[in-house]
């Protein structure tokens, strides 16, 4: 009996904790040094605001997306390793006992990344223990 496992090390840093946008922060710091009177500045600070929500969705998506997609891959793993009820002790290929544990090896590098996916989701901007909605006026 052969069983193939495709492990997905996909580099997996993106899950860091979410800093600033290096791109948002420069924004800032240019308008911020624009001498622009209150209710514009006002005006502003919003705007980058409700973009700055719009990316954090984006980002969740992406996350449950993938967090998706792990669980796919662990399903059909489960239905890899279920060829461990066909196994006895009598078992001629011993290698085969390898390739399970490879498999149960991949099952949880999927669970964790699945698990960072969520994690770090949690960091994303939330207000009040909601997902920030840019579109609602409150």
């Amino acid at each position: 009996m052969k069983i193939v496992s495709q492990s997905g090390n996909a580099d997996h840093n993106r899950h860091a904790k979410p800093e600033p946008s290096p791109l948002m922060m420069r924004v800032r710091t240019v308008l911020g040094a624009l001498d622009l009177d209150c209710r514009c500045r006002d005006k502003v600070d919003v705007a980058l605001e409700r973009f700055e929500a719009l990316e954090a969705r984006r980002q969740l998506r992406g996350f449950i997306l993938d967090a998706r997609h792990q669980a796919e891959r662990i399903a059909a793993l489960l239905e890899l390793v279920g060829e461990l009820d066909t196994l006895t002790t009598d078992e001629k290929d011993l290698s085969v006992f390898a390739e399970i544990g490879h498999l149960f090896e991949d099952i949880r590098e999927a669970a964790a990344r699945g698990a960072e996916d969520m994690a770090t989701a949690r960091t994303l901007d939330f207000r009040n223990g909601k997902a920030f909605d840019p579109s609602s006026p409150c």
